[in-house]
């Protein structure tokens, strides 16, 4: 198959290229990426946490209803920061918006533990600044 306007590149040329090329994909994905967000699963009895760090700049975690409907708006949702008696409920309330921010610095455990509705099949957590201006946690 040809185009017009095309230009060829010889055989030498390309693959004296590709030392580079090789080069350059490995440096993108042998480096070390933070992870920028967590999907938390229902888990009642928190058997399966998960570690989310917030450092500076951020400053807190939004967390967010999975799947956004209707029905999944109009439920809370309660994720657990910690477990025994340090223990913290974070609830993601019923309202317009699927979606709520938590300040809060360092790292913990999280766990998606309470669910007003079964149509919410998980928690989305993204540490981050409050940008997007969601409504608190309660």
């Amino acid at each position: 198959m040809t185009y017009a306007n095309a230009t060829t590149l010889a055989p030498t040329a390309i693959t004296a290229r590709l030392p580079k090329l090789a080069l350059a994909a490995g440096l993108l994905t042998s480096a070390s990426l933070p992870a920028f967000a967590a999907d938390l699963n229902f888990d009642a009895t928190c058997q399966n946490p998960t570690a989310i760090s917030v450092s500076q700049p951020n400053t807190g975690i939004t967390f967010r209803k999975n799947p956004n409907s209707s029905t999944t708006r109009a439920a809370t949702a309660t994720v657990q920061r910690g477990t025994g008696a340090a223990a913290v409920n974070i609830v993601i309330p019923a309202g317009q918006l699927p979606s709520c921010f938590y300040q809060v610095q360092g790292s913990y455990s999280y766990c998606f533990t309470q669910r007003g509705t079964a149509d919410i099949t998980d928690i989305n957590a993204v540490p981050g600044t409050n940008t997007a201006g969601a409504a608190a946690c309660q």
